[in-house]
């Protein structure tokens, strides 16, 4: 236990010591004399663009547009590629049948499909959520179909020893067994969703977190530019220690638990 805690504390300490230096490098580099503050803000400038937005209202309502489509477009696109993963993972004639249409369109890059989307759907708030859910699943299934074959033999022949149906083998054994896998897809299909959702208000949104970007780079407002950039790491950051959080209580049992 001791050790245990031992190693949460040095992480922790590690953690802050290596943000404590980029920002501390970032700080030496502003306040060179030949440094021009237009082009990188010093950090007392960023966080005078945090607080003005604030007070005009701008922030929050950028950060609960962009939170609102990600959560949506998160939430669509892994339960999408979790339902059909499963499948294609276990099933012969279902993964027959859909892996090489996945392995056809899993290259390209979620990025190409906004001009046929803007075409067929407009600019309209669905257009982003379908976008971030394409990149969500894209990257999520390919994790859940890794996970189903990577079950160990050895558990599936106990079970079927036991009088286990195919069924209940899928439903108890195989998807439990998957868990490191599910959880690492979704992990990087919320990084996914982050980058996509950018690159879609950048193109075309009336407010959110790239709006606020767009916006920054239009005006030269450079330590917004930075606070949003900031701020969406911020975000990420948490949401995915979230998720380490939950798996690391699920998959107790793993040996290859983070």
């Amino acid at each position: 236990m001791n050790s245990k805690l031992f190693q949460n504390w040095g992480r922790l300490v590690l953690g802050v010591l290596s943000i404590a230096v980029v920002l501390l490098s970032y700080t030496l580099v502003t306040i060179q004399p030949d440094n021009n503050p237009a082009l990188l803000p010093p950090i007392p400038d960023i966080i005078g663009a945090f607080f003005t937005n604030i007070t005009r209202g701008a922030l929050f309502d950028a950060l609960g547009a962009s939170l609102y489509r990600i959560s949506m477009g998160f939430l669509i696109g892994t339960s999408c590629a979790l339902i059909l993963g499963f499948l294609i993972g276990w099933y012969k004639t279902i993964e027959y049948i859909f892996d090489p249409l996945i392995e056809a369109v899993r290259p390209i890059p979620p990025l190409a499909y906004i001009p046929i989307v803007i075409i067929w759907f407009g600019i309209e708030e669905f257009s982003r959520v379908l976008l971030i859910s394409i990149a969500c699943f894209m990257v999520c299934v390919v994790n859940v179909i890794a996970g189903m074959k990577n079950v160990p033999k050895v558990y599936v022949d106990a079970a079927s020893t036991m009088g286990a149906t195919r069924f209940q083998i899928f439903r108890t054994v195989a998807i439990p067994a998957a868990t490191p896998f599910i959880f690492t897809g979704l992990r990087v299909a919320l990084a996914a969703a982050w980058t996509t959702l950018v690159a879609a208000e950048l193109i075309a949104a009336p407010n959110g977190l790239g709006f606020l970007l767009q916006e920054g780079r239009r005006y030269f407002l450079t330590d917004q530019v930075m606070m949003i950039i900031v701020i969406i790491g911020a975000c990420a950051f948490t949401m995915d220690r979230i998720f380490r959080i939950v798996q690391a209580r699920l998959t107790r049992w793993s040996e290859a638990r983070e």
